[in-house]
């Protein structure tokens, strides 16, 4: 009989290649069963992760729930006693609020004034036609008010001059009136003169410059100058403030006027507190610890 070698290979190739098959399925059915394995760790790991965050979420949920239920408490009782804080702490005094941009409305906050005891506020606007956009407007405004220059800028520095004499003074409501019925400023009821204080309130919707540069920053320095008290105040949520730029003038400034706890800072600034107050960064302070009595 003939030995085939070639037959011997051959087997001895295919037991090995049964016992590599072999083995390989014996692995692959152990990993199987370890996959499963870790994913069911891993399933209950994150089970047991999920429970803690749960328990955690209605932990928060109960606190905020807990802390609206305060600052509906809190709010109560501002609305109580605000009132009662701010009345008659202001008598005799006449107060105008400058309004320097149409961007945000500030007539509500002339009301406080009048719970404080004023004996009279006014809100001036300042229109955005203020602001001369061309030369042949300037030239007839200058025409009228016999104002000198040759240029728009030159002709709006001295406008902002004589509207800020007359505002300060009052000797010059004609200017008042003229600008009125030119829409470049607005303004209901009369004037008190002398004025005892005066409020400006600004911000806008864009980052342009021009009405602070051109309007409140000269009207700012020459009240300043005339030694009448004056500060600054914007509503909380504006766009962009202009609060750093009132405090490089050196004026005390109110950021949230808009809410009671502002209010009640204006008014105590008013009364002659000083200082930055409100709830933005630029603020030094929530609000000033108490009016002073005001001669």
């Amino acid at each position: 009989m003939i030995i085939n070698l070639k037959y011997y290979v051959i087997t001895i190739v295919a037991i090995f290649l049964a016992i590599g098959i072999g083995i390989f399925i014996g692995i692959m059915l152990d990993g199987q069963e370890l996959i499963v394995e870790q994913q069911q760790q891993l399933v209950s790991q994150l089970e047991s992760k999920f429970g803690d965050f749960k328990a955690k979420q209605d932990e928060q949920q109960q606190r905020i729930d807990f802390l609206n239920a305060e600052r509906e408490k809190n709010l109560r009782f501002m609305d109580i006693a605000y009132p009662e804080m701010i009345k008659n702490k202001l008598k005799d005094l006449d107060v105008v609020i400058v309004e320097t941009s149409e961007d945000y409305s500030y007539s509500g906050i002339a009301e406080p004034f009048g719970a404080a005891g004023v004996r009279s506020v006014t809100n001036i606007l300042i229109k955005d036609s203020f602001l001369f956009t061309d030369d042949a407007t300037a030239q007839e405004v200058a025409k009228d008010l016999a104002l000198k220059g040759t240029s728009k800028d030159e002709i709006q520095k001295q406008l902002l001059r004589s509207f800020t004499d007359a505002l300060i003074s009052g000797n010059n409501l004609q200017l008042l009136q003229y600008l009125k019925e030119r829409k470049m400023i607005d303004y209901s009821g009369g004037l008190t003169f002398p004025i005892d204080r005066i409020v400006v309130a600004g911000g806008s919707f864009t980052e342009a410059k021009e009405i602070l540069n051109k309007i409140e920053v000269p009207m700012i320095n020459i009240i300043k100058n005339s030694n009448i008290p004056i500060m600054a105040v914007e509503k909380i949520n504006v766009a962009h403030s202009n609060i750093p730029d009132y405090k490089k003038l050196r004026i005390s400034t109110v950021d949230n006027v808009d809410t009671i706890i502002g209010k009640a800072s204006m008014l105590m600034v008013v009364s002659g507190q000083e200082g930055h107050f409100g709830e933005k960064e630029t603020a030094e302070q929530l609000m000033p610890e108490e009016f002073i009595t005001v001669e």
